[in-house]
């Protein structure tokens, strides 16, 4: 079976437009697709709320981390503030996108590739 091109995408990504890409690619209706990426985001979301961080190999890690109290000043009256203690998500790109994304490689996949190849000697992995 002769593998299928993923979908070209020529705008900026929003739900609507990600699950019409996700159904292109997947061959199933854009319907069905919009109900996995709403899943997946959410389950993301879930596990962020939970304080538990998200790793997507080849992607990214979403890490959830707390900030401390800390003095601030507002900037337009230069009145001095105590910023508060909260709950805040940080996201860590992985060297495989981030090398991608620098190089202006045309194509990325976050599939993993079989040990021994060229491709997995060159981004690192084990």
């Amino acid at each position: 079976m002769k593998k299928k091109q993923p979908t070209r995408i020529t705008t900026p990504l929003t739900t609507t437009t990600l699950s019409e890409v996700v159904a292109a690619d997947l061959g199933i209706p854009t319907n069905e697709a919009f109900e996995i990426v709403v899943t997946v985001f959410s389950a993301i979301g879930r596990s962020l709320l939970a304080g538990h961080k998200v790793a997507v190999t080849n992607f990214g890690t979403f890490e959830p981390y707390r900030t401390k109290t800390r003095n601030s000043r507002n900037p337009s009256t230069g009145e001095a503030l105590i910023a508060p203690a909260h709950r805040a998500v940080r996201f860590r790109i992985s060297r495989t996108l981030a090398g991608a994304v620098r190089s202006s490689a045309r194509r990325f996949s976050i599939r993993k590739q079989p040990k021994g190849t060229a491709a997995a000697a060159s981004t690192g992995s084990k």
